[in-house]
């Protein structure tokens, strides 16, 4: 019965038509009494049972809708405290770590601050001036003991500055006892952060504490007494008048005990040539020094060859420096300096280069930052000496950076210039370096290179003479003979070459021949000036023994193969020439001299397209140099006019080929009377003008 009662509804169901589909869903009352209408057809019963069963499940749904519906509304009222909750969480996590993160910065940070203070004063080496004794009369003059103890600071602050212009080695500080104090009071414990350091830097390090006192003595004199641990006093006696000049002594002598390499730094950049080396001598054979470290006694050995006035003298030491430690560059740089001094050029280049194999990290602490200065010192003697004036740029720019005066400056850039061939600047930074500054050695030196690089030999020879009057003067300035030593090397392998090549160039080659004789002979600038004054006076076997023995002397740099292929080329020995000029191009790569004098020659083979090749060569190098551009330009019409002959030539009637070698030869004989020999010597010495001061500097 109930299948017939679902089977007529569903019969019912499948019979609607499509038109009569209800548009909404029928509640469930109404589709309750529709099923109570259909079953009553059937049994009246069951449609009332149905329809109080079908009651009561909408009932039931009813109460389920509404209870989803208050479930729903508790539902989204605890997400969003939960999601309250989260942030509240998120943001106390981070303001947490923020605080932890906080608190770890500020411990790594005192420990860090604490570190670096045990390091400092651990490493401390200064000199701390404590409080003076001073008597109160002078106290009530205002000459208080703080005073004093300040003004003994300063002054040997002074020193240490004026050492520090000149060393590579960086000086110890120097202060007086309270300056510098941090006021920061540490809780609980009534002690400042400045009084904590100081503790530290007394406790752990290794400073040098100076004790004063101010005596007054009889007949208005007075003596200041200087206590330093494991020394006698230093006492300083004087007028009580001359206050002033006693403190200045005492601050010398508290220096010297102080730091007593770099004493003689300072002793030597005062003038004071007998007094430094006198220190140098005590310093290098002091008791103790034999238990120091190697590079300490390297270093001393080192300041004994830059004290002493006798250059030979000096090279020993610098090598028995080199011997204690070969690491130190010190030692290899008053190596390379007292070569360059005695005109040493192969040996002054062979340690030079040594000083490019040391390392810096290898060198005492406080040598260190000076290291830098040391290299840049042997490349520009390297690129000097070698033609390479492109990289000289450069070791140049590295040089004005530091303190130097502003006329040194001019002079620097005037003399680059001029090895590079560059006149117009040349004498436009000439022009400046004299105005900057009173017309000092380094200024003499600019002016030589700039006007033998012109081809102004009368201009040349005032400088060579001026700079010949100066070093005399100090010569005989000098308080003893042992101090007179080093301007008269500096005349012998410096000046005199100079003013006897000027004056070779000016036409006085007798007074040049007399003037070169005087000079040392294991000198590479007055072996081939020798040589040069030789050539402009006709004497080719003289030359020519000259320019191989400073080829001998020195085999590694261009300068004298340059030299002896143009001379050669002045007298026609082309094909001789050819291969002197290929030995200095091979020494020096970059120097554009050998090349143009190559191109020259070349030029007289009737070579022009390689002549052609050898000045865009030598162009690379020394862009700015006309005389060199004229070349090329004239070898460069010259190759056209060649061309359109042997074309000319080769047509039908033209006269065939040997009249084109016959017009060839013309043109090579027409070269080869251009210039006389006289004139070419003198643009030898204006190209290489600037490789000849390399001692100067």
């Amino acid at each position: 019965m109930a299948d017939d009662l679902f089977d007529g509804v569903l019969r019912s169901d499948d019979e609607k038509s499509e038109a009569a589909t209800p548009e909404a869903p029928a509640s469930a009352e109404a589709f309750a009494a529709a099923i109570a209408a259909i079953a009553s057809r059937q049994d009246p019963q069951v449609a009332h049972d149905t329809s109080i069963f079908l009651k009561k499940q909408t009932r039931l749904l009813d109460l389920q809708a509404q209870h989803l519906e208050d479930e729903h509304a508790t539902r989204l009222t605890h997400l969003h405290l939960t999601v309250a909750a989260a942030k509240r969480k998120r943001y106390a996590d981070r303001m947490r770590n923020a605080l932890y993160t906080g608190i770890g910065l500020l411990v790594l940070g005192v420990l860090l601050a604490a570190t670096r203070m045990t390091v400092q004063a651990m490493t401390d080496h200064s000199l701390v001036v404590e409080d003076f004794t001073v008597p109160a009369d002078f106290a009530a003059r205002g000459v208080t003991s703080q005073a004093l103890a300040e003004d003994l600071a300063t002054r040997v602050s002074a020193i240490r500055a004026e050492v520090n212009r000149d060393s590579v080695t960086t000086p110890n500080e120097v202060r007086a006892d309270q300056a510098g104090i941090l006021k920061v009071q540490i809780p609980e414990t009534g002690v400042s952060v400045g009084e904590l350091e100081r503790f530290m830097h007394r406790w752990l390090g290794h400073q040098t504490q100076v004790n004063g006192e101010l005596r007054d003595e009889a007949a208005g004199q007075v003596s200041i007494v200087l206590h330093i641990a494991g020394i006698d006093p230093i006492v300083v006696r004087g007028p009580n008048a001359d206050l002033d000049r006693l403190m200045q002594a005492t601050a010398e002598e508290a220096y010297a005990v102080f730091d007593p390499g770099n004493d003689i730094i300072y002793l030597c950049a005062t003038g004071r040539d007998a007094e430094c080396y006198g220190a140098a001598v005590r310093y290098a054979h002091s008791p103790g020094m034999a238990a120091l470290p190697s590079l300490v006694r390297a270093r001393a050995y080192a300041l004994l060859s830059l004290a002493d006035p006798d250059r030979r003298r000096a090279l020993s030491s610098a090598l028995i420096a080199v011997d204690i430690d070969p690491r130190a560059t010190v030692a290899w740089d008053n190596a390379f300096v007292a070569s360059v001094n005695l005109g040493h050029d192969q040996a002054a280049l062979d340690f030079a280069r040594k000083m490019l194999g040391t390392k810096r990290a290898e060198q005492l602490p406080q040598q260190q930052d000076g290291y830098p200065r040391l290299i840049n010192v042997a490349h520009t003697f390297i690129d000097n000496v070698t033609g390479d004036f492109g990289a000289l740029q450069g070791d140049v720019d590295t040089y004005l950076r530091t303190s130097v005066p502003l006329s040194d400056r001019y002079a620097a850039s005037a003399r680059l210039a001029a090895n590079l061939h560059d006149v117009p600047r040349s004498q436009q930074q000439l022009a400046r370096a004299q105005a900057a500054g009173p017309s000092d050695l380094t200024v003499l030196q600019a002016q030589w290179s700039v006007s033998s690089g012109a081809g102004d030999w009368p201009q040349a020879l005032t400088a060579a003479q001026a700079l010949v009057a100066a070093t005399e003067a100090q010569n005989a300035a000098a308080p003893s003979p042992e101090v007179a030593i080093r301007p008269e090397l500096a005349l012998e392998t410096q000046y005199r070459p100079l003013l006897a090549y000027a004056e070779a160039m000016t036409g006085d080659t007798a007074s040049a021949t007399a003037l070169i004789s005087q000079t040392p002979t294991d000198c590479y600038l007055c072996v081939h000036t020798r040589a040069m004054i030789a050539a402009a006076a006709g004497d080719a076997a003289g030359a020519d023994r000259w320019f191989n023995e400073a080829v001998r002397q020195a085999p590694d740099l261009p300068a004298a193969y340059f030299e002896w292929g143009q001379a050669l080329a002045a007298r026609g020995d082309l094909t001789e020439a050819v291969r002197e000029l290929a030995l200095a191009h091979d020494k020096g790569p970059h120097f554009a001299d050998p090349l143009k004098a190559w191109g020259d020659v070349l030029v007289e083979q009737g070579q022009r397209r390689a002549a052609l090749a050898k000045y865009d060569e030598a162009l690379r190098d020394a862009p700015n140099w006309a005389a060199l551009k004229q070349a090329r330009e004239a070898a460069a019409q010259k190759r056209g006019t060649a061309l359109g002959g042997a074309a000319h030539s080769a047509r039908p009637g033209a006269g065939g080929g040997r009249r084109a070698r016959h017009t060839g030869g013309e043109d090579s004989r027409a070269l080869s009377r251009e210039p006389a020999a006289s004139d070419r010597a003198a643009s030898i010495a204006g190209n290489i003008a600037g490789l000849r001061q390399q001692r100067a500097g």
